[in-house]
């Protein structure tokens, strides 16, 4: 009778068996979501940290690679430089920056495709983006390169300037090429 008069209590609450049974299921469903929704979050922030793991780790071997790159692309630069002219530094510091050299390797083989040979680069004092260049056979003649320029265009045109002095046998003290598309004489 017990079970009966425990049943019928919960009758008069409003209850019925149904009712009760969906409220248990309702609440199994409700930790069971929760629990879900706990393991999400979990997940969730585990990629975060992992992901922020492997970009910092792919950062990191990048620019060290990048650095040891950097490093054996200078020491390849200055060793691979080979300058047969005389190179004068009027400003008589003795260093000469890897760029200069290379532009200056550079040059020197453009004009020795053209036919002609450089004998002595001369960095002026105070001038830090021109050179005077000496040719070989003649002598008392210079000519003034700007650095910005590329080699193969200076050394066209001043081969150009070169051709149209000597039909005119014109011997001027400098040659001048350092402006785009214009060569000066003096």
């Amino acid at each position: 009778m017990r079970g009966r008069e425990k049943m019928n209590k919960q009758m008069r609450r409003g209850r019925t068996i149904v009712a009760e049974r969906e409220q248990a299921e309702s609440e199994s469903e409700r930790m069971q979501a929760r629990r879900k929704a706990h393991r999400k979050k979990t997940t969730a922030a585990m990629t975060v940290l992992l992901m922020g793991a492997v970009l910092a780790l792919s950062a990191y071997l990048g620019m060290e690679q990048l650095s040891r790159n950097h490093e054996a692309g200078e020491k390849e630069e200055a060793s691979d430089v080979q300058i047969m002219a005389q190179i004068v530094d009027e400003d008589g510091r003795g260093q000469i920056s890897t760029r200069m050299k290379r532009y200056i390797a550079q040059l020197e083989g453009d004009f020795r495709d053209l036919g002609y040979t450089i004998s002595k680069v001369t960095l002026p004092t105070g001038a830090g983006r021109e050179i005077y260049v000496d040719i070989v056979g003649r002598e008392g003649m210079f000519i003034k390169i700007n650095t910005d320029r590329e080699t193969a265009v200076s050394a066209e045109d001043a081969t150009r300037m070169l051709k149209y002095l000597d039909e005119r046998d014109l011997h001027p003290g400098y040659l001048d090429v350092r402006v785009a598309g214009k060569a000066y004489y003096k």
